[in-house]
């Protein structure tokens, strides 16, 4: 989890030399390469990961920015990998991309602090990009944790 903004025009010419870091999690691979596409096209560092398992493999040993994590996956559900990111107190932040879910995984997700919801097939391109580049913005929990304790008084 993270708890701010670092929003600046540091933080734009930051991403131009250090690309933020975004995991998709999915099995399609038609919105695999779409989404690593269009995001790296936008200056991300993409990579991809194609079943559940796979994935949280990669957010444990990278920590991205953000994973794209769709809810149906083989060998691990994305709620499964949304609950363990919560546990293991992994700084990435998660948006679900998804056309599997109903109104009680949204709930479910939402519950457990996922930064967006976003249906596959109803998807604002502009939104999209604005909610990933807002999170990953985010400063990361334990980063602040460190500046705040090493403040005088």
């Amino acid at each position: 989890m993270r708890l701010t903004y670092a929003r600046s025009q540091q933080g734009e010419r930051f991403m131009q030399e250090h690309p933020y870091r975004v995991l998709i999690i999915d099995s399609d691979n038609d919105i695999l390469t779409t989404y690593q596409n269009y995001l790296t096209q936008q200056g991300f560092e993409v990579d991809t990961a194609q079943d559940g398992i796979e994935g949280i493999e990669k957010l444990r040993k990278d920590e991205p920015d953000v994973a794209l994590v769709e809810i149906k996956l083989p060998k691990m559900s994305g709620i499964e990998i949304i609950r363990l990111v919560n546990e293991e107190e992994l700084d990435t932040e998660i948006i679900v991309l998804t056309e599997h879910g109903n109104k009680e995984d949204a709930v479910t997700v939402l519950n457990l602090g996922v930064g967006a919801w976003f249906e596959k097939s109803n998807i604002d391109k502009t939104q999209f990009l604005e909610k990933v580049q807002d999170l990953c913005q985010l400063i990361p929990t334990a980063q602040m944790r460190r500046y705040l304790s090493a403040r005088p008084g």
